[in-house]
């Protein structure tokens, strides 16, 4: 029988890789341009002659829209399934949930997650502080899926107005990329607002207390504030303004050497973002309650947002971008080349792509 572990970590924010200060060693430790992975005898595709030596898969998660294909899988089993079914009857699978990218970055330094999901800030500070990390593929991207938001009474009618003003989010966050652009693009940099530290849970009360001004956050938290019509989207990424990128990666040392695992663990997330794609509203209505929205709402919130699982070229400049940004502003202290550290065989093997279109 499969040992499965599972539990879910309400952990608070914590500053530990925080955007101030982040330090490291250098981060062209890849192959120069995307790679592949071989070893184990395993073809990638669900079998193989040989067992990879691993006795155990921690998968992190954050409980997000954005990532309901790994809770549609956790909730399924499907990847203690699979591996069981290729031979793996003594692996334990742990799924976490963080709260957002900063704790969930803490849990990987600390040695304690193998492969997981992650805005494309945290992401790429956490490989620019150290973290010998790769990027597997993406998880969810879309324009309209992180957004900053504004009291419906507010005088801040756009992003021009936003200087000089208090903007609440999770520092270390894709929300702070989402800004930095918006910002950008108004001729103001991220130094003319004043950043307050906040995590999801607590928008709603700094907007209601008036302790910020705005609030830049991701779903499904965007449709929580804007509910009841007290608070409004001033600003999201459209336009080509902001992709907001989530990568799916994993440790490189897990990688390399358990690369059939990892495989599995690919083709499930594949399976599970088929079947939200498609049934969307079927999903909405289980997983309302969880995320505290209506069916309704989710559902708003699912039709925003892309689940590719492949990671294209333009999704690569588009982290380029980010790791430019935060060695830029003195975020990071070295830059990541992403393209170095781009493992995508996984995500194009032909089980994948078959799971994808329904096949499977």
């Amino acid at each position: 029988m499969s040992n499965v572990g599972r539990k879910i970590l309400a952990l608070g924010l914590v500053a530990g890789l925080s955007l101030v200060g982040v330090v490291g060693c250098g981060s062209s430790d890849g192959n120069g341009g995307t790679a592949s992975v071989e070893g184990n005898g395993t073809n990638q595709t669900g079998s193989s002659s040989e067992l990879n030596a691993a006795t155990h898969l921690n998968i992190a998660t954050q409980p997000a829209p954005a990532y309901l294909p790994i809770q549609v899988a956790w909730d399924n089993g499907w990847v203690e399934e699979a591996l069981k079914e290729a031979g793996y009857t003594d692996i334990e699978v742990t799924f976490t949930e963080f709260e957002s990218g900063p704790p969930e970055n803490e849990s990987f330094a600390a040695g304690q997650q193998d492969v997981g999901v992650m805005g494309n800030v945290p992401s790429i500070l956490g490989k620019a502080a150290g973290q010998d990390r790769v990027y597997l593929g993406i998880s969810e991207n879309g324009e309209k899926t992180e957004a900053v938001i504004v009291p419906a009474d507010s005088d801040i009618k756009s992003v021009a107005d936003l200087k000089g003003k208090k903007v609440g989010l999770v520092v270390g966050s894709i929300c702070e990329n989402l800004l930095y652009n918006l910002l950008k693009e108004e001729g103001l940099s991220i130094e003319d607002v004043e950043l307050i530290n906040l995590a999801t849970s607590e928008q709603q009360a700094a907007l209601d207390a008036k302790q910020v001004d705005a609030v830049a956050t991701w779903q499904p938290t965007i449709a929580k504030l804007t509910a009841d019509g007290k608070n409004v989207i001033l600003a999201d990424g459209s336009n080509g303004v902001f992709l907001a990128e989530n990568t799916i990666f994993g440790n490189r040392e897990y990688v390399e050497q358990n690369p059939e695992i990892v495989q599995i663990f690919i083709q499930q997330y594949a399976r599970a973002a088929y079947e939200v794609v498609n049934n969307k509203e079927e999903y909405a209505k289980k997983y309302a309650d969880k995320y505290g929205l209506t069916e309704e709402l989710l559902y708003e919130a699912l039709k925003d947002a892309n689940l590719p699982i492949v990671i294209t070229e333009t999704d690569i400049n588009d982290l380029q971008g980010t790791a430019d940004f935060l060695y830029e502003t003195g975020k990071a202290s070295v830059q990541v080349n992403v393209k170095e550290n781009v493992i995508d065989t996984f995500v194009n093997d032909e089980t994948v792509k078959a799971y994808l279109n329904g096949e499977k």
